[in-house]
Parts: C-alpha cells; structure tokens; sequence
C-alpha cells in the first residue's frame, strides 16, 4: 500500500471522527464519553453479556472495561450476576436507570445524524449508505482474512 492511500485514510478517519463528535468529553449530551456510552449501548444491545465477550465487541483493554463496569455498578447503571459453573465469569444487565440512559443515547445518536444530514435529499443519503455499507463489507472481510470484490 502506498503513503498516499494511507495518508487519504487517515485523513478521512480524522475528519469522521470529528464529524461524530466522538472526542467531545460528553458524548451525545450523556454525560458519558463515547467508550462508556458504547458500553452502555453494548450491553443494551447484548443484555447478559459478560466482559470477556464485550471486551471483544468494542475490541478494547480488558482494564479500561472493567474501570467502566465498575463505575457503572456503583452508579446504579449496571448489575452482575455470577454465571453458574463458571471461573467467575458475570453475565452484565443493564439497571432501569442504565436502560434509560441507553435509549437516550439511542435516540440522541439519530437525532445527531438527522441534524448533519438534514440538508441532503434521500437520494444522496442513500448513496452514503451504499458507500459506508461498501466500507464496512471490506473491512470485515479483512478482518476475516477474506476475499475483497
């Protein structure tokens, strides 16, 4: 791969991620950042998930996790329960309070895309889609160690 496709890249991943405001300390006017609000929305999304396989999901330090986990317990937004047979292995569900903040964070999030996109019509919204689909098709195959079109 040459410099200039990996400089475009990452050019284009410094511009995204400002898009989406992923930097802002919160996120999606949550009070959360934007690892523990995929967190939150992670175990909304898996509910009796267990930190092992969330760590997996976000593909983020187990430590980083489990100070989130942690901090959400104590904060009422979470429990764990201990799954039977297992090494200590705890199956994470949200509280009614983390649901709650989970479906804010839902809700704030497509707000957040329909006021960036407001101006465009549905056809160019369409092609985005198409593109980011593309996007998200190559880089999974990628990961796998597939074949690309």
């Amino acid at each position: 791969m040459n410099d200039d496709i990996v400089k475009r890249i990452r050019n284009f991943n410094r511009y995204y991620t400002a898009w989406l405001e992923v930097m802002n300390k919160e996120y999606l006017k949550t009070g959360f950042s934007w690892t523990e609000s995929r967190v939150i929305f992670e175990i909304h999304i898996c509910p009796g998930i267990n930190a092992t396989e969330l760590c997996e999901h976000l593909n983020t330090d187990k430590s980083y996790i489990s100070r989130i986990l942690m901090k959400f317990e104590k904060d009422g937004l979470l429990t764990r329960e201990l799954i039977l047979g297992s090494k200590g292995l705890k199956k994470i569900w949200l509280t009614e309070a983390g649901e709650k903040i989970a479906h804010q964070i839902n809700m704030n999030g497509n707000q957040q895309i329909v006021d960036k996109l407001k101006m465009l019509d549905d056809d160019i919204c369409v092609k985005l889609c198409e593109a980011m689909e593309f996007i998200e098709k190559v880089l999974r195959e990628n990961d796998k160690g597939g074949t690309r079109e």
